[in-house]
């Protein structure tokens, strides 16, 4: 039977472009390659799955770790369907299961993080030259149609990024679903506080980011706002004859209450909102939602990930939920600024340091 990728090796295994992993060939069977040398020179394993690989075993007695392979021992029966069939020679831990195998060992924003992102309509991943040697020559021989698959993000010059827009795998129900299904397993406790953590839909890192910051408790470093993401909000009449639409989203949303109107924070990411005709829509929105008593505000990542204009972000949102700025307890400052230094990392190496 087919060796099972899970962990961190099935979360790399999930960012990639579908596009892009028909390109590359199946995993030499173990029968084929024993000394495991086959398996050292295969391009699906060094650039789409990593080193080593991380493998689900059922049994205590096949346990073992090395350079090549990292075993996951998970007892007890699994739901059915979290494991999937692939192309490439191998079994696949769905995007639950790979959460689950992921939780014991790495740390618990980093889980929530990688929960947002399969939660979310974005994946990150950085093509290596290889890999982007096959893309543009799959491309250009037509192999690949111009809408086939995710579609990359591309920055103010036009360049290929490594943010990926595509629908997302999994949710918060349907991990809640298959925790009551796994309770007890190892790393399933970890996967609760992470769910129940999850604010809703993001469609880039800077949106997670924003969310953990402003909406993790203060003892957890965050602000404790009750926000959700990718709020829909219909629109009425007079705000479509100013937008357009008749209903817009929500980056992050705070919903009114007696003293404070709603607020919307809008995630500026450069690559998508640089351009002229995205500013006027912006603007155009904006006008539409202040029209029906709506805050908007739009924020930068360099307002955030920067300490010193992160503190005016959170004066701004107080101001505008006619709240005063309530001052963080030295406990509270520490843990703000370690999970500041979680959150502002590279997001590419997502999942691979382990506690």
């Amino acid at each position: 039977m087919p060796q099972t990728v899970c962990a961190q090796s099935a979360f790399r295994f999930h960012r990639v472009p579908p596009q892009l992993r028909a390109l590359y060939p199946p995993l030499p069977g173990t029968y084929q390659d024993s000394n495991h040398r086959k398996l050292a020179s295969c391009s699906t394993a060094s650039d789409l799955l990593g080193t080593p690989i991380h493998r689900l075993v059922r049994a205590r007695s096949a346990v073992n770790s090395g350079t090549t392979y990292q075993s996951h021992l998970v007892g007890g029966e699994l739901p059915f369907g979290c494991i999937q069939e692939t192309d490439h020679g191998f079994l696949l831990a769905g995007p639950e299961l790979t959460l689950l195998t992921m939780a014991p060992s790495i740390d618990r924003v980093e889980l929530l993080m990688a929960t947002y992102e399969l939660c979310g309509s974005f994946s990150v991943f950085q093509p290596t030259v290889q890999a982007e040697s096959l893309l543009k020559e799959a491309a250009d021989q037509g192999f690949i149609p111009e809408n086939a698959g995710w579609k990359r993000v591309v920055d103010t010059k036009d360049a290929q990024t490594s943010l990926w827009k595509r629908d997302p795998m999994t949710g918060p129900e349907s991990l809640r679903s298959f925790l009551d299904q796994t309770k007890g397993l190892r790393g399933s406790k970890n996967l609760a506080w992470v769910i129940d953590r999850v604010t809703g839909t993001c469609a880039s890192p800077f949106e997670v980011q924003a969310s953990i910051l402003l909406g993790l408790s203060r003892r957890l470093g965050g602000e404790g706002l009750p926000i959700q993401n990718n709020h829909r909000i219909r629109l009425n009449k007079q705000a479509r004859t100013l937008y357009g639409h008749n209903h817009c989203f929500a980056d992050i949303y705070i919903e009114a209450s007696g003293s404070h109107p709603a607020l919307d924070i809008e995630c500026q990411g450069r690559s998508i909102h640089d351009s002229e005709a995205a500013g006027i829509s912006d603007a155009d929105r904006a006008a539409a939602l202040e029209r029906m008593g709506i805050q908007v505000i739009q924020l930068s990542y360099k307002q955030f990930s920067n300490e010193r204009s992160y503190q005016a972000v959170k004066e701004l949102i107080a101001l505008k939920l006619g709240v005063p700025v309530k001052p963080k307890t030295p406990k509270e400052q520490t843990a703000e600024k370690a999970l500041r230094h979680k959150l502002f990392i590279d997001w590419n190496t997502l999942g691979t340091r382990t506690r």
